[in-house]
């Protein structure tokens, strides 16, 4: 199709059109500059063959809105739109940024398939900008490779963009004059025909290949509730041929596809007064005017691309935006496998689309898990579907990762706000840390004889008893302000990490924490008491009631389904970190005691054989003054070394027993040894309970954007630049939750 070379013209005294950059069905793009700023543009030039038809001016002017609306770093930015003359006459124009790189359809068509890693990547980003046209009221309709472009970033990645909103559904009602619209005539070329039913307005997709006036195929587009498309006998394993699809009074409903030659043109649509032109109109011929030309007010529904259509945009239904999630599905499903899940010809693929479950995904190395939020995605009913492009992006993310990924990204954490996490773990110990003291004053002022036996074995079970208590209270607390200052960093990476405001939180949550925190760890240990297997099952079970308790307003038995809820979610995770997280602490615990009894019972042992010396020397010094029984008995002392003295008294009998004072210096050692330990160890394993928690809600379809609120007192802008920011976003409408 000629569309008109208007390389080196200005349109609209302000673009100067430099070259070429791709043609479609509907018009040319080309690299253009802009005068004022000499800015390399891409202007999008319709065909002045289609001038003349107003559906497809609208179309391109909806093209405009729907980009113009959304402003996102992922979404084309769409500069001007506009009418122009020209050496052909009079045609639109659309201004957009130039992008350097190319189509992700490119990419795919040498590598075939991408690593997992930068397929998730790339699906972020398109669902990042697909989320936004949501909220926006924008439904894309024609979601595929060859419309989202990969730009280099200079950081070593690829910024994403998602183009061609051209077939985009507008949530709103257009009201477009009827003179301005067309009745449908049948264009002959040679020996190939376009036929067009009178009364009701279709609109040609833009495409790479054949599409509406071109002698590839016979395209019929019906009055009787059907769709035009190009029908080929081949396979389609392009990305070519967005069908068209035609305007009904209830917008997009009951409109099917049939197969060329098996359309028909219903009687009515003969009866509705509008006639047939063989030929073109001539210049300021008017056509029929009909009811269903005088009643239209929305621009209709244009089917997109088949190979990445829904099912029920292959029925011709009412759409929403989990159409969309079906396309990106389709998407995901090529870049991991190197294949759409369905190809043949039109008829074929769509009926498939409609009727077939989409074949299992074919990738090595991809997680099971993965595959099955492709497969939900795929469904065929909108409802088992992702609801959102974001939570779609979020489930492939999460179950991406596993045990692995989970600790190398609790270590980055925790190493990049190494200050931050031990001086919130030292804060919180600190009761913990007192009462250790107090059992290692204890045990020293038993093993001087300072206090009785009783008295140590009283105050060490109060102790014991308080050490629990307060350990299992420490231990709830830093996992809830952990979780709290995680989610944080994730949600809001650039903002600065405070202790204060979790702290806050935390102590306004103290009872619970008391409550519903000891009540999850005696039923943990009545499991161990009662049936051993119930330990490991409940310990996993309720590994996130802490960070539950923080981040939601739950408590009590609420609380502890909940955990158990999210821990389902991803069973193996959850149960690997809580294995490692119980038997790493407990093997280097065991290499601490180990170390303290040695070091301990090396000293004794020494200790013990001086006492043995200085006991058989009074023993033999006892003997020797039994002949002198009227002396006094001053005793025998015996020194080693610099000031070590070992005593005997007349009376002792018996060697001095120390094993129970070697026993306590044990327990003491090893107290004070794993101190450091445990407030080191705490701090990063509540990292990693925190990302499971996340992990966990996403891989559930929640977004992050509910954790967001616990934030909103914190977020406010605290300085004059933060709150100009702020109104400046409020006036353009873009304020979000994280902004």
């Amino acid at each position: 199709m000629n569309v008109g070379n208007v390389v080196g013209q200005i349109l609209d005294h302000k673009y100067k059109i430099e070259k070429e950059l791709g043609k479609g069905g509907m018009g040319t793009v080309y690299l253009a500059t802009h005068i004022g700023t000499e800015r390399p543009v891409a202007v999008k030039v319709i065909a002045p063959e289609f001038m003349q038809r107003a559906e497809f001016v609208e179309r391109f002017r909806r093209e405009a809105r729907a980009a113009g609306r959304l402003r996102h770093p992922n979404v084309v930015n769409v500069t001007d739109f506009g009418f122009s003359a020209t050496e052909r006459g009079e045609v639109a124009y659309l201004v957009m940024e130039y992008l350097d790189g190319c189509t992700l359809g490119e990419i795919l068509e040498e590598e075939k398939r991408l690593p997992l890693s930068w397929s998730i990547d790339i699906l972020e980003q398109v669902c990042s900008a697909v989320q936004e046209a949501h909220e926006q009221g924008i439904i894309h309709r024609d979601l595929k490779p060859d419309n989202i472009w990969l730009e280099p970033n200079q950081r070593g990645g690829h910024t994403v963009k998602v183009l061609d909103f051209g077939i985009a559904k507008l949530e709103e009602s257009y009201n477009i004059s009827s003179e301005n619209i067309d009745a449908y005539s049948i264009v002959s070329e040679g020996d190939e025909q376009t036929h067009h039913a009178p009364g009701r307005k279709t609109f040609a997709e833009e495409s790479q290949a054949a599409t509406f006036a071109e002698k590839k195929s016979k395209t019929i587009v019906s009055e009787s509730a059907t769709v035009a498309q190009i029908f080929e006998p081949e396979n389609v394993n392009s990305e070519a041929g967005t069908l068209v699809q035609p305007i009904v009074n209830d917008l997009e409903k009951s409109t099917t596809i049939l197969p060329a030659g098996k359309m028909k043109i219903s009687s009515e649509v003969e009866n509705t007064g509008t006639k047939l032109f063989s030929d073109p109109l001539k210049t300021n011929e008017r056509r029929p005017e009909t009811a269903l030309t005088r009643n239209l007010t929305h621009i209709g529904a244009v089917l997109g691309t088949p190979l990445y259509m829904s099912p029920e945009q292959c029925r011709g239904e009412r759409l929403d935006t989990r159409s969309d999630i079906y396309s990106l599905g389709v998407i995901a499903y090529q870049m991991l496998s190197g294949k759409t899940p369905f190809t043949g010809n039109f008829t074929d693929v769509m009926t498939a689309h409609k009727e077939i479950e989409p074949p299992p995904l074919d990738a090595k190395k991809i997680p099971r898990k993965v595959k099955e939020v492709i497969s939900s995605a795929l469904s065929k009913s909108a409802a088992e579907r992702p609801q959102t492009a974001q939570i779609f992006a979020s489930k492939i993310r999460a179950q991406s990762e596993g045990i692995g990924t989970l600790l190398r990204r609790a270590l980055e954490i925790y190493s990049q706000h190494l200050p931050k996490f031990l001086s919130l773990a030292i804060l919180l110990f600190l009761p913990l840390i007192i009462f250790t003291i107090l059992q290692v004053t204890v045990t020293s002022l038993y093993a001087g004889e300072a206090i009785s036996h009783n008295t140590n074995s009283w105050l060490n079970a109060i102790l014991t008893l308080g050490t629990t208590f307060v350990g299992i209270l420490c231990g709830h607390f830093i996992i809830g302000t952990t979780t709290w200052i995680v989610t944080q960093i994730l949600a809001m990476p650039l903002r600065p990490v405070k202790l204060r405001p979790a702290l806050n939180a935390a102590r306004k949550k103290w009872k619970t924490f008391a409550g519903t925190g000891l009540l999850s760890t005696i039923l943990v240990f009545l499991g161990l008491v009662f049936c051993l297997i119930g330990f490991p099952i409940l310990y996993v079970l309720f590994a996130l009631v802490s960070s539950v308790l923080m981040m939601e307003n739950l408590r009590g038995r609420a609380a502890l389904k909940r955990s158990k809820r999210l821990v389902m979610r991803s069973l193996g995770t959850t149960a690997a970190a809580m294995s490692i997280m119980l038997l790493v602490p407990m093997f280097i615990y065991g290499l601490i005691s180990f170390f303290a009894a040695t070091t301990v019972k090396s000293f004794y042992d020494t200790k013990e054989k001086i006492t043995s010396v200085g006991w058989e020397i009074k023993q033999s010094g006892k003997n020797e003054s039994v002949q002198e029984e009227d002396k006094p008995n001053k005793g025998i002392q015996v020194e080693f070394g610099s000031g070590n003295v070992i005593g005997a008294n007349e009376g002792a009998s018996e060697k001095p027993n120390l094993g129970g004072i070697n026993g306590l210096i044990q327990k003491t050692a090893s107290e004070i040894l794993m101190l450091p330990f445990q407030i080191f160890i705490w701090s990063l394993t509540s990292i990693i309970i925190a990302l499971l928690y996340i992990k966990t809600r996403l891989v559930g379809g929640e977004s992050m954007k509910d954790l967001l609120a616990q934030f909103e007192e914190t977020d406010k802008p605290q300085s004059n630049w933060q709150k100009r920011i702020r109104e400046r976003i409020q006036q353009t409408g873009k304020l979000t939750s994280k902004s």
